[in-house]
């Protein structure tokens, strides 16, 4: 056989079957016979087959690339990058390329999105990109729901543990004989349903342990004196003896301004993160904290985008990551379970 590229005609006539039957066995459609499915595989390796995405695409109406939306607000995030990686590699898994969007939805125009589908981490309220490629025909799935006063229908949904979580890290610290954690939360400038659900978590375990709420939300984009500010005021009420951060990397930032305030979050003081940096919060032994995993996380959002560009979900469907919870050295032992 010749040195040129290797076509399906070429591995049809070195087969002796037709080139629909060697496009079907390699596609993985049709009703081929197991057998000369891996007799057309076998050649196909044994001859360079290489396989043609661009004529693929064209036949399929594919365009072999999926979307990623992050908020602009959080792209500095370190979750959202771990995230991404993981897309990455589901999307690897799934033969497609994975395109990070670009452009933000409060100063760009609304150009036609050119993927086969996409990923919109944390919808923000109303979130016009969801409702822009919603429009377009573009299959979505959500990384958190989508809030707002009239919600677009998605085709997936899939969210951390967050509420969860937070009950389990609450109880853990009533356990340990805590009795008014104190709430830093995410204000409306990022106020996902990652937001709604830890804020409504702790709301609620309030509520079920008759425990006054001391609560205040700060901006993402929060400098260090306004954290400052807001970390001393939440502490200074009576009674408070933890610190319970819901946006990542703000635990970490609450260590020192809590240490100048007298408060030791080694002993006497317990301190949480709900979504754990990786450089501040999830290698330090004061801090108890809440990893999302996001790097699994990414790949379990593309493996079901895969699902759903497959139309095997059998309509939207809402599936569950499980996070996880890894305990300050205080905390573990004043439960018990320190190594």
């Amino acid at each position: 056989m010749s040195r040129s590229r290797v076509t399906i005609v070429d591995l049809a006539r070195e087969l002796g079957i037709s080139k629909t039957t060697v496009s079907d066995a390699l596609q993985g459609r049709g009703q081929v016979a197991d057998a000369t499915r891996e007799r057309v595989r076998a050649a196909a390796e044994r001859l360079g087959y290489v396989q043609n995405r661009a004529a693929r695409n064209l036949r399929t109406s594919r365009v072999g690339a999926v979307g990623l939306h992050v908020p602009p607000v959080v792209r500095e995030f370190s979750f959202y990058m771990e995230f991404a990686f993981g897309a990455v590699q589901g999307a690897a898994a799934l033969d497609t390329d994975l395109v990070l969007f670009a452009r933000d939805p409060d100063h760009t125009a609304g150009r036609p999105f050119a993927v086969d589908g996409a990923i919109v981490v944390d919808p923000l309220p109303d979130d016009p990109i969801v409702r822009r490629l919603k429009q377009q025909g573009v299959p979505v799935v959500t990384v958190g729901r989508c809030l707002g006063d009239d919600p677009p229908v998605v085709d997936a949904t899939i969210e951390a543990t967050h509420s969860a979580r937070a009950r389990e890290v609450l109880d853990d610290l009533w356990a340990a004989g805590r009795r008014r954690p104190a709430f830093l939360g995410s204000d409306a400038l990022f106020f996902s349903s990652w937001a709604f659900d830890v804020r409504a978590a702790y709301l609620g375990w309030c509520a079920d342990r008759d425990v006054e709420p001391r609560l205040d939300d700060v901006a993402v984009t929060a400098g260090p004196d306004e954290v400052r500010r807001t970390v001393e005021e939440l502490v200074d009420a009576p009674g408070v003896d933890a610190l319970v951060c819901a946006p990542q990397g703000f635990a970490g930032r609450a260590r020192g301004i809590l240490a100048a305030t007298g408060r030791d979050v080694t002993a006497g003081f317990d301190l949480v993160s709900l979504v754990g940096d990786p450089a501040t919060e999830l290698g330090d032994p004061a801090i108890t904290v809440v990893d999302p995993t996001p790097f699994a996380f990414g790949e379990e959002a593309a493996a079901l985008l895969g699902e759903v560009l497959a139309g095997t979900t059998g309509g939207p469907v809402a599936r569950f990551h499980e996070a996880r919870i890894r305990q300050s050295d205080a905390l573990a032992a004043a439960l018990g379970r320190a190594d």
